[in-house]
């Protein structure tokens, strides 16, 4: 029982660890963005240090074992968003208005 649960958990942790990342580094950049000019080198160290800060966090997460032991049932499964349809560009339609033709003498 235990030797399943351990691939179980160490993918939770992983994805706890992700989702994270991605919202420090969201915030952050935000943040910086506020107060100046973004460059690639402050990006590139927001990257690595919010990746270090999720690591840290993602180690003491307790994951109720419980919950992973579960089936999920096909009603408790989260469905896949629907893919967004691109919007087409408000289309402008032109009037011609019609032309007086001159009689050809």
């Amino acid at each position: 029982m235990k030797n399943k649960l351990k691939p179980l958990i160490k993918q939770a942790k992983k994805t706890a660890q992700k989702a994270i990342h991605q919202t420090l580094v969201a915030q952050l950049k935000e943040t910086t963005a506020k107060f100046g000019a973004a460059s690639k080198k402050l990006d590139k160290k927001i990257e690595k240090e919010a990746k270090k800060l999720a690591k840290k966090f993602a180690k003491d997460i307790k994951v109720d074992e419980a919950v992973l032991v579960k089936e999920p049932k096909a009603a408790d499964m989260p469905k896949a968003p629907e893919p967004v349809k691109a919007e087409k560009p408000a289309t402008v339609k032109t009037v011609k208005k019609p032309v007086a033709k001159v009689p050809a003498s």
